[in-house]
């Protein structure tokens, strides 16, 4: 029997966009993986959260861990790399999936996933 794949083009968008997530953070060694879609972020590209922004990576289970990183740069790339180091730096290399932010000033607190 012969393997049909369907493949739709929000599937394809969906691999286009992981594959240049995967791509990205190797290129800097990334320890996390970037997720998330369908926001139209490019590494690149400035991000909105203006100047002396840090990320906050804080738990109260699993370590329990309160870090703060200053994101050292005006784009998206350094984004990720400040949120990089925050998960790095907290030890808990469990949730390294980094799903979103919460946004209280120039804070970002890191929300991930396993």
């Amino acid at each position: 029997m012969e393997n049909i794949q369907i493949t739709t083009d929000e599937d394809k968008a969906f691999f286009e966009q992981m594959d240049y997530f995967s791509t990205y953070g190797k290129g800097f060694g990334a320890k996390t993986v970037w997720s998330i879609y369908d926001e139209g972020i490019q590494f690149g590209n400035d991000h909105p959260f203006g100047d002396d922004v840090v990320i906050r990576h804080k738990c109260d289970v699993f370590g329990p861990y309160d870090v703060t990183v200053p994101v050292e740069g005006k784009r998206w790339g350094d984004v990720w790399a400040a949120a990089d180091k925050a998960v790095v730096i907290s030890c808990d290399l469990h949730h390294i999936y980094i799903e979103g932010f919460e946004i209280k000033g120039n804070e970002l607190t890191l929300v991930t996933g396993s």
